[in-house]
């Protein structure tokens, strides 16, 4: 079993080989602290993201994040 992380660009992830821990290392390298658009929560994420994982699972799920 791996390593469990979790960040505001892709929620949680289950990671069992230094590629995963790489590219999570990167993603968080390149994310910048915001205003997610949804929840209004302060979050780290990719520049060019505007809501956070959180929110784009209800979103993805027929919900509103925004109410």
């Amino acid at each position: 079993m791996g390593r469990l992380y979790a960040d505001d660009n892709f929620g949680a992830w289950e990671m069992e080989d230094e590629d995963d821990f790489e590219f999570y290392e990167h993603v968080q390298s390149e994310s910048v602290w915001k205003t997610c658009d949804a929840c209004q929560r302060r979050v780290k994420l990719r520049p060019d993201y505007g809501t956070c994982n959180r929110c784009m699972e209800v979103l993805e799920r027929g919900g509103d994040p925004y109410g």
